[in-house]
């Protein structure tokens, strides 16, 4: 593991605090950033009580942090500095949103995963990569239907993770007096509006239309009646559609 590492982890823990549980927030029960969801997969359990996320160790949290964030963010091959933004916006958004959009400023294919193409992408770059990295994880926070409720936490975190990534490009460390926006910005939360805007979902929306159209074309009582069964799969097929986009965004 790179010694920034340990930085990295001791800036991050200022951005998440301590144990929350916002009703608001649907990372649910949280505490240094660790949601029940994560928890309980770390320990390979079903779920976890809000009790025992409160009780969460900070070297639990550490071990986690290590194995399930760091490496998955890129952090042993990024570039001082974008190292920790990668982390820190994986910790807020998941490791596969932080890599996708970080793969999107440098002009790669947005597959999540940090490899060769991407390392060799960002240390091309030409132009002020924190800032740009920085404005399209902004960028993403504010199609989030959660953007109304925790946007200034969140702008305030980017804002702050800017300038820590600056100073530990240059060697030197800014620690915050406090957390600035413990709630998860989840790719899931995107808004129904931000979904339909992708050309792939308007694809297959309309082959579901075309479908649709063509049952109801006829006339008489069977007719009606297949129509009606399409108008109930059209529905749920819009329905699963947007799910299955949403969990692709994460």
């Amino acid at each position: 593991m790179r010694e920034t590492l340990t930085t990295a982890l001791d800036l991050m823990f200022g951005h998440e605090g301590g144990y929350v549980n916002n009703p608001k927030d649907p990372g649910g029960a949280t505490k240094y950033g660790i949601t029940h969801r994560t928890l309980a997969a770390h320990r390979g359990v079903a779920s976890v009580t809000p009790a025992q996320v409160r009780a969460l160790s900070k070297e639990e949290a550490i071990e986690i942090y290590r194995r399930s964030y760091w490496v998955q963010s890129g952090g042993d091959l990024l570039p001082v500095g974008i190292d920790f933004m990668a982390f820190d916006y994986g910790v807020n958004s998941g490791p596969a949103q932080a890599v996708k959009s970080l793969q999107r400023v440098v002009g790669v294919t947005a597959d999540g995963i940090v490899g060769g193409q991407t390392v060799a992408a960002v240390k091309a770059f030409k132009g002020d990569l924190i800032a740009a990295y920085a404005a399209e994880r902004l960028r993403f926070m504010k199609t989030l239907k959660t953007w109304p409720t925790f946007g200034r936490g969140w702008q305030k975190r980017v804002i702050s993770v800017e300038a820590q990534a600056r100073g530990l490009h240059q060697g030197v460390v800014l620690v915050d007096d406090a957390p600035s926006a413990p709630a998860k910005a989840n790719p899931k939360d995107q808004s129904l509006m931000e979904t339909f805007k992708k050309p792939e979902a308007w694809a297959s929306i309309g082959g579901l239309l075309s479908g649709l159209g063509g049952m109801a074309s006829g006339s008489g009582p069977m007719q009606w009646a297949l129509a009606i069964i399409m108008i109930g799969a059209f529905a749920t097929g819009v329905y699963f559609l947007i799910k299955r986009m949403q969990d692709q965004a994460a």
